[in-house]
């Protein structure tokens, strides 16, 4: 009996610790992973709820818990989780960059994703998007006023209208517009993930106070699926997996290293200080 409770106390410290990691886990993951019926994951899922450590979202779980409440976890971090810990860096370093009051336009990408449920510790804030999985994920998770831009919905869930990138545009005076990156080219080439949104997030990029890229690693596109270049950025934040190749180009493009951890490294436009 005593071996059965320190399983199951191991087992939901571990959950907490992966959904802590990843930002956000699915039930089917996490059956997958520790090996145990998708309705015992449900129960610790329901239990951890209770004690502060997450919030339950559809079909899985999120982690909107402050940092502090983990320090006192003696659990070692499971190999297949290691590397979601620079995602989970790199959304709360973009983190401490928005302040209370602040109207942002949030990219898709999985980057952003994982950044929209920590906004909950954040007052006051309009999110606009123009993801609807996202947007529904900031409803449920943040006190933010949400607006999603209409339109044509795109694969993924995306929406395109420049009619009413125009009509925000004119209602609202971003302060941020927080981007997820592809790659940065040799041409200093802001690259992204969809041709279809190149030419809204430029207009964006135009309009917003302050542009914060976020780049996990590098990921090859066509480099027609450029949005601007580094002079039109106020900042980037690269995981160190990706400094290796980018640290010395934005150095020549008038950027300096801010901030560096064992996970990801901040630098800022020298231009735009």
């Amino acid at each position: 009996m005593a071996r059965a409770s320190s399983g199951l106390l191991k087992r939901r410290l571990q959950i907490a610790e992966i959904v802590r990691k990843q930002g956000e886990v699915k039930v089917d993951e996490l059956s997958e992973l520790l090996q145990v019926s998708n309705v015992t994951i449900r129960q610790d899922l329901t239990y951890l709820e209770q004690q502060g450590y997450l919030k339950r979202s559809f079909g899985g779980a999120i982690y909107v818990t402050p940092e502090g409440v983990f320090n006192q976890l003696s659990v070692n971090t499971p190999s297949y989780i290691q590397s979601n810990s620079c995602d989970i860096e790199l959304v709360k370093t973009c983190l401490s960059y928005i302040s209370d009051g602040d109207i942002l336009f949030l990219s898709h990408g999985n980057l952003i994703r994982k950044l929209i449920p920590f906004l909950h510790c954040k007052k006051s804030l309009i999110l606009i998007m123009n993801d609807i999985s996202n947007a529904q994920l900031a409803k449920e998770f943040t006190d933010a006023e949400v607006v999603l831009v209409g339109g044509a919905v795109l694969e993924g869930n995306l929406l395109l209208d420049n009619k009413m990138i125009n009509f925000i545009l004119n209602q609202f005076s971003i302060s941020h517009f927080v981007i997820e990156l592809s790659s940065i080219n040799t041409d200093n080439q802001l690259i992204i993930e969809s041709l279809e949104q190149v030419r809204i997030y430029q207009q964006i990029m135009k309009k917003a106070a302050h542009t914060i890229g976020i780049l996990p690693q590098r990921i090859i596109h066509n480099n027609d699926n450029s949005i601007g270049t580094l002079v039109d950025i106020d900042m980037v934040m690269l995981s160190r997996s990706a400094v290796t190749e980018y640290h010395q180009q934005l150095l020549d493009a008038n950027f300096e290293q801010l901030i560096s951890n064992k996970y990801c490294v901040t630098y800022q436009n020298k231009l735009e200080t």
